[in-house]
């Protein structure tokens, strides 16, 4: 690598002192071992990080210049490449030497490294924040978030459907963003987001969190138990009474003496799959009410059980099934 960039610069000073999570030290330690130009440039970096710590312990009147010329003799690069390595360390240097004023400074820079997960290939993804909490990713769902703390805050930003559990951290408080610009703050531990286009839901699953608009002062106080909605310019609150609103994390389907009516759109969402009733069915479906628990099942299983005690009949056209009488 002809000239290391800004995240990898913060990682080595971090490793240097003695701030790097597991996670960044394994990142570091596989660019190390990329080659041995790397290895060197490291090795002349923490040359200038010893040089640096002697000069902070003793006037704070730091010599980049002498730590250069230390560096330059150790490493002895051709002369042609001497002005543009000087540049390059001496810049890494004004990084390490501004560690030694406070480690905070790189742990609360917005410029970390971004990170981004997508679950797009069918499948559920889950994935444990550096902070410790975890989030569970729907199918074509999509966060990302840093590394680190921006303005104290954790914040990541999220696109479609996730289950949050979040580590309890008073003193950096945990934000959603969502693309519709809805804000949810975590008060509590345990929540899901869905986000739309022109529209976000929040469901409790315990604790609490706010929900409300990027840069607006009104917002939703949800307990546990309860649903939140912000769209097109307005903000409710009711309680769910949506069973199965994480089903696609548990694979658990539960319905407690609900109508064929209210049963079918809940199928067709946790299947993907589009499932119509025959006008001529729909009264009957209305009124036909079942109480009744699916596990990892698939869905020609559930309809098939749902058949057998209903009585209704069901075709089905690729993604798409007919339920009639």
């Amino acid at each position: 690598m002809e000239h290391l960039d800004t995240y990898l610069y913060e990682l080595i000073a971090k490793k240097l002192a003695g701030h790097c999570t597991d996670a960044e030290s394994a990142e570091l330690q596989k660019w190390l071992d990329a080659s041995p130009e790397n290895q060197a440039e490291f090795n002349a970096l923490s040359t200038i990080w010893k040089d640096s710590s002697k000069a902070a312990g003793t006037s704070r009147q730091y010599n980049t210049t002498a730590a250069w010329n230390k560096t330059s003799q150790a490493i002895q690069p051709p002369v042609s490449r001497i002005k543009t390595l000087y540049t390059k360390y001496a810049a890494a240097a004004a990084i390490i030497l501004l560690l030694t004023g406070g480690a905070w400074w790189l742990e609360s820079r917005s410029s970390l490294k971004k990170h981004e997960l997508a679950a797009n290939d069918g499948k559920i993804k889950s994935l444990e924040l550096p902070d410790k909490s975890t989030v569970t990713l729907r199918q074509g769902a999509r966060i990302r978030y840093i590394n680190g703390y921006h303005h104290d805050q954790r914040v990541v930003e999220l696109e479609g459907e996730a289950f949050f559990e979040i580590a309890n951290d008073p003193g950096h408080p945990f934000l959603v963003k969502t693309p519709n610009q809805s804000v949810i703050e975590v008060l509590g531990t345990s929540f899901t987001v869905q986000t739309g286009k022109d529209s976000t839901a929040v469901i409790v699953a315990s604790g609490r969190v706010k929900l409300g608009v990027e840069g607006d002062t009104t917002a939703l106080i949800l307990g546990s138990g309860q649903k939140g909605t912000w769209g097109n310019g307005q903000l409710y609150a009711g309680n769910n009474k949506n069973l199965n609103f994480i089903a696609w994390k548990t694979g658990i389907l539960q319905f407690n003496d609900e109508s064929l009516l209210e049963i079918l759109p809940q199928l067709a969402d946790f299947y993907a799959k589009e499932i119509r009733i025959d006008d001529q069915y729909r009264e009957i479906a209305s009124q036909q009410k079942a109480t009744i628990t699916f596990r990892n099942q698939s869905c020609d299983d559930v309809l098939h059980e749902l058949q057998l005690l209903l009585g209704f009949k069901y075709q089905q056209n690729g993604d798409t099934i007919v339920i009639s009488q």
